[in-house]
Formats: structure tokens, sequence, C-alpha cells
């Protein structure tokens, strides 16, 4: 038993999660609980279906063996939390197994399915990241990249008519294809959460997608709005909401303070690009001492499972910088205290060149290289 029987495992618990934990067991769910069985000694092995799912919403690091996890599990996390993946086990679905193509060719339907409807993004991504590099208008490419990106982060819920009214004019994009990164709203009450996006109800209560950045989703909370059932109504992917939508929230939240900063100090500021070059990084500010700062955003709960995705910052032609920045939101660091500390040491690949900082501190620089332009 080795990492393939805990893919196996966290691939057959997402197919029994969007059956609602029907029988019968997924193939490959049963085939990793089987090996799954013989290897746990830390705790005895549950004999009933409650008794697994239970033992499955333990941290993973209590009864898995520690030998076969893979080190891209966060082993704090259990595999299931409130009567579906936790958001751990979605996020190494959606990361590690999804992106890096670890799907086994004997997937089921309901798997390849999620695989699927995980690539229609990525397929729009590819498409116009190669008219950028070959079209010989790539501004209008980039804008219309921004404009579905945008959408996606801000836009939890959408209508058919108000997809026609954004979408009829872009060249590069079909309605369509961005109506399939949708879903038809199930139920007439919908919730959207303003820092987490699309809630659903489990045991009666609002839920988010990720508890770990976002967990207090009572409905009088200033953030937290009831959408209007409307014909058409639909919802974004599941996929789509964790890849596309969650990390963006936080994108968008430091692009708007930055825009804020821009409209009052122009002269200083000059310019803000969101997503520059069809997202080789998230932020592009350009100063009147023509410095360039490149800027990429990241929210993770674990320094450690971030370290290995931090590269050096691309920065070839109009993608050039002089200063590159990897910001993380401030919460992150108030959880712990260590975060940028273990961030610098595990980030083997990152330049020490590049800094590493939290949104706020962030700002701060921002406003302290405006001042000094001022004087």
């Amino acid at each position: 038993m080795g990492s393939n029987e805990f893919d196996s495992l966290i691939l057959g618990l997402a197919e029994f999660m969007r059956r609602d934990g029907r029988y019968p067991y997924p193939e490959l769910l049963r085939y990793a609980l089987n090996k799954l069985a013989l290897e746990v000694t830390a705790v005895t092995y549950p004999r009933t279906l409650t008794g697994l799912l239970a033992l499955l919403e333990k941290p993973v690091k209590t009864w898995y063996p520690p030998r076969l996890l893979p080190k891209e599990f966060d082993s704090d996390f259990g595999l299931l939390y409130e009567g579906g993946l936790s958001e751990e086990a979605s996020r190494y679905f959606y990361e590690e197994l999804l992106e890096q193509d670890k799907i086994p060719e004997f997937a089921t339907a309901t798997t390849k399915q999620i695989a699927i409807e995980n690539y229609q993004f990525y397929k729009i991504f590819i498409r116009l990241q190669e008219l950028y590099n070959n079209d010989r208008d790539p501004e209008r490419v980039q804008q219309e990249y921004v404009l579905l990106r945008r959408f996606l982060i801000e836009n939890g819920y959408t209508t058919p008519a108000q997809l026609r009214k954004v979408f009829s004019k872009t060249r590069h994009i079909d309605i369509q294809e961005v109506g399939e990164l949708y879903e038809e709203c199930q139920e007439e009450a919908c919730w959207n959460c303003d820092r987490c996006g699309p809630l659903f109800k489990k045991y009666g209560k609002l839920r988010g997608i990720k508890p770990s950045a976002c967990n207090d989703h009572r409905q009088n909370l200033p953030f937290i709005r009831q959408i209007t059932w409307k014909q058409g109504l639909r919802s974004l992917k599941f996929g789509i909401h964790l890849r596309i939508c969650l990390p963006g929230i936080p994108e968008m939240r430091l692009f708007k303070a930055l825009e804020e900063l821009h409209s009052k100090y122009s002269d200083q500021l000059c310019a803000i690009h969101l997503y520059p070059g069809i997202d080789r990084y998230d932020l592009q500010l350009r100063f009147c001492d023509q410095s360039t700062w490149a800027v990429d955003i990241k929210d993770y709960r674990s320094p450690y499972n971030l370290a290995p995705k931090l590269t050096p910052l691309f920065g070839e032609g109009e993608l050039r910088y002089d200063d590159s920045f990897y910001v993380i939101p401030i919460q992150r660091l108030q959880e712990r205290e260590d975060y940028i500390e273990i961030l610098r040491e595990q980030a083997t690949k990152l330049p020490s060149s590049t800094h590493l900082l939290s949104d706020a501190v962030f700002e701060e620089r921002v406003i302290n290289k405006i001042e000094c332009l001022r004087e």
C-alpha cells in the first residue's frame, strides 16, 4: 500500500460523496478500504459504515499509516467533514490528482466527469494563452481573459440573461462555454458569502467550501446574502468555485485596495494590471520612476503545502519586473506566527530576492513607495 492507495481512497470518497453516500461503494473506494483494513494499526478498524465515516472525519495523522501518507496532504485534516469531503481532501483531489492528471484509466465515469468539469476552465485558459502569444490583437485577448476571470470570482451565481449581457460581444470566449462552468441551482433558497462564495446547506446550517478560512455563516451577518431565485439561476460548479473563485477573492480584495491608491496617487502609482500575460502572475504595478512590481497572491492554510508551489515569477518582455512578491492573506499569518519563516526555509526553488509578506504589509510597502515618490 502506498500513495496509489491513498489516491484511490480520495477518488473513491469523492465519487461516494457525489452520490450522497449511497450504496454500493464505488470500486475504487472498495479497493482502497480493503487495503486500508490490512494496514491500520493505530486504531481498531471500524466494523460498520457509521464507524468508518466517523474515523474518516478524524485527523488523518491519528489513524493513517504515516509512512504511506503523501507529503502533499496536510494530515491535521480528516478526509471527511460534516458529510462531505474535507477541504484538504477536496484540495488534494482537485490540485494534486486532477490538475496533475493522476486519474487512473480504470476510474469510473463519475470520477472522469468531475475531471472533465475541472478541465473546462483550463481548456479556455490554454486557448486564450495561445491566442495571446499568436494573435494580432493580444490586448483584446487579455481583456477578455480578465473579464472571464473576474466574472467567475465575483459571480458565484448567474443567469443565462446575465451571461448574454456580459459575453455577447466577446470574440474569443463563447457564452455557452462560460455557462458550462455553472450548474442549475437545485434549491430556491440560495446563499452567498462575500468572503468565500456560494454556500450550501448541511444538517440545516449554511456551510462554506473552505471552513479553515471562513466558517461563520449565520444568516444575519452582513457578508452573508440570500440570492433571489430567478428562472435559470445557476451556481458555480464545485471545482470552479474551489480553484478559481475562492483563491480569486483575496486577489480581487488586494486589487481593489490598490485601485483606490491608484485613483488617489496616479502620478506615482501609474498603472495596475490584473492577471497580466493571461495570468502569468496576479498583479503588475508600474510606478512613475519606471520601476515595476510583480505580485502573486497565495491563500494556503499550510506553509508546507504552499512552499513547493513557489517558483520565480515569469519576467520576460512586457512582464519584466524590478521586484517580485508572494503575498499571503494576513489571516494565515495570524493563525501561525512562523508561517513566513517556514515558507522561506521550504521554498527551495524561490530566489531570496522574492519578497514573502502579508497583504497588509504589502499595502504598507506600496504606500511607502508612493510617499517616497511624492517627496
